[in-house]
Parts: C-alpha cells; structure tokens; sequence
C-alpha cells in the first residue's frame, strides 16, 4: 500500500489526528525495524534511549507504546517529543505536530543516505573491515553534526569504515573506534556494533602518567566533553565501554596504575547504574582512589551526548 494511503493528508495538524496514525508505521518511516512482531504488538530497540536490549512495544489496538529502559509510555505526540528531544531536535508541541505532519505527508525516505549504511542489526561475526580511512562521507559528517561534534576532533579518534556484511555482501559505511582487541566499534545512524573481536578503547593522556582516568559509556560521550572543553586532548587517561557491561574488563587497565580520582559518565539508566556499580565495587579495592560519579552534570538527560547536544541548541539559539 502506498505511503500516501497509510497516512491520510490535510492541510493542518492537530493532537487528535498526530495521535491517530499509527506509531508502526512512523518507526517503519525512520527505518527501525522491530525485533518481534506478535498479533497485538512490536518489539524494537529503543529509539529514545541509547540501550542495546529491545525495551521499546508498540501496541496496535491502543496505538500506544512502552518503553520498559526509561520506563514510560504514551501516544505517538508522546513518543515524538521524546524521540525529538533524544536526538538534539527542537520538540515544542508546535515541533512535535510539525514534524508528525511533514512525516504524514512525505513518502520520501527519512535519510536520503540510508542506501549508505546498514539498516538492521547483523551477526558481528560476518563482518569485514574493507577498509579504515579518515572520516570524509558526507553522510557520516552529517551524522556527527547532529551529535554536534566536529569532525576534526572525531577524526583524531575513529575512521570511516567500509564493512562488508559477508552473509548479504552488502557494503556499508560507518564511523569505527578501535579497541584494545584490535577489533572494531562501529556507529552510523542506523546500526550500533562491533566486528570482532570486541572490546574497551584506552586512550592515553597528554601528561604521562596520567592521575586521573575517565570511564564513559560511548565514544560520542567522550567527544562531547572534548567539545564542551573546546580541546581535541586532555591531560588524563580515558576508557570507552561502547556498552555498558563492559564496565567488568577494566580492572586490568586501572589497578596498580597510580590513578588518584576516577570519573564515570555512565548514562542515566538502569544499564548505567549497573554500571556504575560495577565500577565502584572495583574502586573500593583499590587504596586511595578516589571515585567521582560524574552523573550530575547532566542528571536531566540520558546520556552526556544528549546534555551536550541540548546546550549546543541553546547556546546557538542564544546567538540568534
């Protein structure tokens, strides 16, 4: 059925019809393909929330959805306003409706460069680096824009990667972060993986050695920080998870490394809690270090990309 059938047109939006198309069908427009689908409901990944565990249902008969990480619910008006504020958009309900209206009316992809990326998730076992170069696709630039970090600072610390997927030999392209077992962490808008092996990143300090270190959950994490600093180093030591139950391989890389204060960035969640603990288990068998939760820095957002996109708006919005 064409697009246009699925989404009646008119020529205004309101609540009550935003709330009337299906929320399916909006996840489908994005290209978010659902990991179950049962006779009364969807399983996805969460859109809203940055965990790998699909969280998200999306129930037909009431046109509702749930998201079990956060946890809430709500109406497709609901789930916009979150999904616009989680990826650095403007989510006023004058945004919210607009942006539901230009979906309605628009049969054209979301993403123009979709074709360039992987679209769903694979078997990181079938995936092949072609190739690691400097960050240069237009597509993946963007996609650093609206994570507002410049590509420059990027470039310092992750390629453009060609993976082939060798079940479907399909070639895709992605921002990848080495880790410490000379396998890759790869990002693009559509995908969130890794070729194997996988594994933590530690990154080395400008001052050696360092006395302090740095835990963040994600690489863009750590290059908001880099950002809000207006620097493309600092002086301490750095680990990045890439997922949250990495947090249990780091001993190795902390003990008996004369750190004095370490600062976790761990996101605002249940798996960044977990997290946190873990991490702190460890720091309390470790004399004189110190641990410092770096998590009310941005107590109000899931993560410390999300914060960091949200005051780049506004302090853009503050030069108008």
């Amino acid at each position: 059925m064409p697009l246009s059938h699925q989404f009646p047109r008119r020529s205004a939006m309101d609540k009550d019809h935003a709330d009337s198309i299906p929320i399916s069908k909006i996840l489908d427009k994005l290209q978010i393909k659902p990991q179950h689908i049962g006779k009364s409901k969807a399983l996805y990944r969460s859109p809203i929330t940055k965990e790998q565990e699909a969280s998200f249902w999306v129930y037909f008969k009431t046109n509702s959805w749930y998201d079990y990480a956060i946890p809430t619910g709500g109406t497709l008006d609901d789930f916009v306003q979150r999904y616009l504020k989680f990826t650095g958009e403007a989510n006023t309900p004058v945004d919210v409706l607009r942006w539901i209206g230009n979906m309605a009316n628009d049969s054209r992809p979301v993403a123009k460069l979709a074709t360039a990326f992987v679209d769903s998730k694979v078997d990181r076992q079938v995936l092949f680096v072609k190739s690691a170069e400097q960050i240069r696709f237009l597509g993946l630039i963007k996609y650093l824009e609206g994570l507002s970090i410049p590509v420059s600072t990027a470039r310092l610390y992750a390629k453009e990667l060609k993976v082939l997927n060798r079940k479907s030999g399909r070639t895709f392209i992605a921002i990848g972060t080495k880790n410490e077992n000379d396998g890759y962490e790869l990002r693009n808008p559509f995908f969130n993986g890794s070729v194997q092996p996988g594994g933590i990143t530690f990154f080395r300090g400008t001052n050696s050695p360092s006395k302090g270190l740095h835990i963040f959950k994600d690489i863009f994490d750590f290059l908001s920080i880099l950002t809000q600093l207006d620097c493309q180093a600092w002086e301490h030591d750095t680990i990045v998870l890439h997922a949250h139950s990495n947090a249990a391989v780091t001993a190795p890389y902390i003990q008996h490394y004369g750190y004095k204060t370490m600062y976790t960035w761990m996101d605002n969640d249940l798996g960044g809690q977990r997290a946190t603990r873990v991490l702190h288990g460890f720091i309390r068998s470790q004399p004189g270090l110190v641990h410092l939760k770096m998590n009310r820095v941005y107590e109000d957002f899931l993560s410390v990309n999300a914060w960091h996109v949200a005051w780049q708006a506004d302090k853009n919005r503050l030069k108008l």
